[in-house]
Parts: structure tokens; C-alpha cells; sequence
């Protein structure tokens, strides 16, 4: 079996895997069983993993392999060894069915974290798009974005077609380079000390905002909101924007058209 595990080093270089030297402030130490020894071997066997998001989804023993974890490390999921010296990279199928377990598992954490951190959210956090009124509400969507992302851009462009079916859309800040103030970072930081943020939300994604908002004060209290977003999203599982949580439950990782998605809370309510 030994022959086929490879050093977790040379994936990541092999990949070109990109880990953030971050300050520690964006680090995610997820760990869903305690495997904290695991978090420390995998950070102390490299200087390059010190300050990446490790999460820890589970142990693969109930499928006969005690000494295999499932983890994401820096964005990237993999299977390694009890030790942390080495992984696979990639997702844990049933080649009878053909079923990525990975996937499934993680879709489910995903839901079952979101469900218990989303209803308590501080209004701070959300810049809101309500539903038009006079129509009959049809549900809730909350959307990890970042303003930077092409296909967030794209959702945005839906947002009156959401609203005018009944859909209430929530955006949650995700700067997706981390927390090290890059220009998303920047941006996100701009709308949420914007007085109107629903206009600066508008302008950013739409690529219009010129030297509208260079006077905004981009004070500690909105940094730390785009702090505390980025944070949630580690914890829910986020490796990407968009990222949404449908009010039914459901997470989907990724862009899909507004007409699916309104279908889909239309089953799922």
C-alpha cells in the first residue's frame, strides 16, 4: 500500500497548490473529532502548512481504513495518513455505486453547520436584497460573495429575479485571497462602511464605482465583519464564492442560474 502513497510535499508542488503565508489570522483548525495531534503533525512537518486552513472531516475507518483521515488543506481535499507524512489527493468513492463519498459527506457537514450558524447571524453581516413585496415569499438564499469573483457578478445580475419571485437574497462577506488585505478584502471593507451598502454592493459588482467611495472610512468594526464572514465560511466548509445556503437547508458550492435555484426552494419549501 506504501507504493501508492505519495509525500504530501511533492503534491502540493506537483498541483501548484497555492497556501497563503497569512499572519494566522485566517487559519481554520476545523476538527470535527478532535484530531488536534493530526492538525499538529500535518503544521510542524512543513514550515509552508504552519498557516494554512486545515479541516479535519473524519476518520475512514468505518470503510476498514483506521489510519486515513479526510481533510482539506489549503482548499484542497485529500486523504492522509494517520501521521500527516502523506496523502492521496482527491475524493473517497464506492466504485459499486460510483458515489463520491467525499462529496456526500461533505455536503452534509456543510448543511449541518450552516443551519446551526446561519439563523443566529448578526444583521451587521448581511447586506440584504428582500424580497418584492406583493409577492408571495418563496424563501431565503445567503450567499458567501466576494465582488472580485466573475460569477458572483453573474448571480448579482439575477438579483431582480430572485426578488421579484419571492426570494430574499442575503450576501455574507467571503474575500477569497484570506484576510492579508487584498483587493477584495479592500472592497468588501468599502461596501460594508458604505452609508448606502446596497448601492456599493451594486457599483463593486458591477464594475462601476470609479472614485465613488474613496472618501468611505474603512474603519476596524466593518474589517472585522469581513473578518468574521470569512471566518463562518472556513468553518461552514467555503473553499469558493459564490457559496450558497438555501433557506430549505441546501448548500451549493458554485454558481447556478437564479430559474434552478428559485425552482429548488420551490420543492425543498
Amino acid at each position: 500500500m506504501t507504493k501508492l502513497l505519495i509525500p504530501i510535499f511533492a503534491i502540493l508542488l506537483a498541483l501548484g497548490i497555492f497556501l497563503s503565508s497569512s499572519n494566522g489570522n485566517d487559519v481554520a483548525e476545523i476538527d470535527t473529532d478532535n484530531h488536534s495531534a493530526l492538525v499538529s503533525s500535518i503544521r510542524e512537518g512543513n514550515p509552508r502548512f504552519a498557516n494554512a486552513s486545515i479541516v479535519v472531516h473524519r476518520n475512514l475507518g468505518e470503510f476498514g481504513f483506521n489510519n486515513l483521515y479526510e481533510i482539506n488543506l489549503g482548499g484542497q481535499n485529500m486523504v492522509v495518513s494517520r501521521d500527516g507524512q502523506f496523502a492521496f489527493v482527491g475524493d473517497f468513492f464506492d466504485l459499486t455505486s460510483i458515489t463520491n463519498l467525499s462529496q456526500e459527506y461533505r455536503a452534509q457537514r456543510m448543511a449541518e453547520i450552516a443551519s446551526t450558524e446561519i439563523p443566529n447571524l448578526s444583521q451587521d453581516m448581511l447586506v440584504t436584497y428582500p424580497a418584492s413585496t406583493g409577492v408571495d415569499a418563496v424563501g431565503s438564499i445567503y450567499v458567501f460573495t466576494d465582488p472580485t469573483c466573475g460569477y458572483c457578478r453573474r448571480l448579482h445580475e439575477e438579483i431582480d429575479m430572485y426578488t421579484s419571485a419571492g426570494v430574499s437574497v442575503h450576501y455574507l462577506p467571503y474575500p477569497r485571497t484570506g484576510l492579508q488585505g487584498g483587493r477584495d478584502f479592500d472592497q468588501l471593507t468599502t461596501i460594508y462602511c458604505a452609508d448606502d451598502q446596497r448601492a456599493a454592493m451594486d457599483d463593486f459588482k458591477a464594475g462601476t464605482q470609479g472614485n465613488t467611495y474613496d472618501s468611505v472610512a474603512k474603519t476596524a468594526a466593518c474589517q472585522n465583519i469581513i473578518r468574521e464572514g470569512y471566518q463562518l465560511g472556513q468553518r461552514i466548509g467555503v473553499t469558493g464564492t459564490p457559496f450558497i445556503v438555501l433557506s430549505t437547508g441546501t448548500v451549493i458550492n458554485g454558481y447556478q442560474p437564479a430559474q434552478q435555484i428559485i425552482q429548488r426552494l420551490r420543492q425543498e419549501g
